[in-house]
């Protein structure tokens, strides 16, 4: 039997909790139909093992087509050249930790593209030391989306029934507003129905779609881009034979994404949706229990990842949680269940 195309890990910044959280992950068994391997510095990794404590063989290759061998016998590490020269400063922003961060997302998603890989799950990298070597970088979202050639793909945020698309993501709340458009609502709106089809098995899946204003405008009191904008791009998605609703006031829309009146709903800017998703599924007290994933739509390039940040403030003390990172690995899984 043909062995299936691994998924592949990016460990993210070397000073975060990436290291932890993936090595916590692979060691442990996976509910994941696919051999599965870590982009990064296998000296780091090593590291990371042993303030953990895990035992395992951690083996390295360097092609794709040698995972699946490889992890019958351990954690597997995939090395692409891409090396962190410095000793890991847990906590600190570096210029090196960005230049590798994003190198292994870069080899990552080259393996992917020449089909050599079958997904690419990205532990947390930090935006401000990539940007030290990757001048205007704005998050993993748009630089995958422009090696895949598409500068504005769809971020979603999934975890169970709950699903949401955004409009916009990393900008100003500013330009968050002026990017409100018909264009790409109705862009975002088809990327969601696709996604929920996909992922829920569903044939007609219905949106519910956020204002931008307090109230959703209260009828052009409060600001008219849900009349200009919002309302027309709806229309076209129905005219597409695509069900969405709205616009809803952000504080009526979500309680009822909660209760399964809808399958999936639009937020028009990063923190409407980030803000409720992480509110929901996030315990930052003594337990530091983190869940749910973030996805890109639309690009030819599978990739999923956790959906929190570097965790500076605990990084390399052994108590990150990594069930963000397994829902991020098992949702890539079950999307590409149809795979090679």
């Amino acid at each position: 039997m043909e062995e299936k195309l691994p998924l592949l890990i990016t460990m993210g910044d070397p000073n975060g909790v990436g290291p932890e959280i993936c090595l916590k992950l692979v060691s442990k068994k996976m509910n994941v139909n696919r051999p599965v391997a870590i982009v990064g510095d296998i000296r780091i990794l090593q590291k990371a093992a042993s303030l953990l404590k895990i035992r395992k063989p951690i083996i390295s290759v360097s092609q794709p087509e040698e995972v699946a061998k490889a992890s019958r016998r351990g954690i597997v590490v995939l090395e692409s050249g891409v090396v962190f020269s410095e000793k890991e400063r847990p906590g600190k922003i570096s210029k090196k930790a960005g230049e590798a961060s994003i190198g292994w997302v870069k080899a990552a998603v080259e393996w992917c593209l020449a089909k050599r890989a079958s997904a690419v799950v990205t532990a947390p990298l930090c935006k401000e030391a990539v940007e030290k070597t990757v001048p205007g970088f704005q998050g993993h979202t748009e630089y995958i989306g422009e090696m895949c050639g598409d500068p504005e793909p769809v971020l979603c945020l999934v975890h169970g029934d709950w699903v949401i698309a955004h409009i916009s993501t990393h900008v100003s709340l500013l330009e968050a507003c002026a990017r409100v458009k018909q264009e790409r609502i109705v862009k975002a709106g088809m990327l969601l129905h696709s996604f929920l089809c996909r992922y829920k098995q569903m044939k007609n899946p219905l949106i519910g779609v956020s204002g931008l204003n307090p109230h959703a405008g209260e009828g052009g009191l409060f600001g008219r881009e849900e009349i200009t904008e919002i309302v027309p791009a709806i229309k076209t998605l129905t005219k597409k034979k695509i069900k969405a609703k709205g616009p809803f006031p952000a504080d009526v829309l979500f309680p009822q994404l909660r209760s399964g009146l809808f399958d999936g709903a639009l937020a028009m800017y990063h923190d409407q949706g980030h803000v409720v998703t992480k509110t929901l599924l996030f315990n930052l007290g003594k337990k530091r229990k983190t869940e749910g994933v973030n996805t890109t739509l639309g690009l030819p390039v599978l990739r999923t990842s956790v959906d929190h940040g570097t965790g500076f403030d605990i990084a390399w003390k052994g108590i990150a949680d990594e069930q963000s990172l397994r829902d991020a690995l098992e949702l890539a899984d079950l999307l590409q269940r149809e795979e090679p």
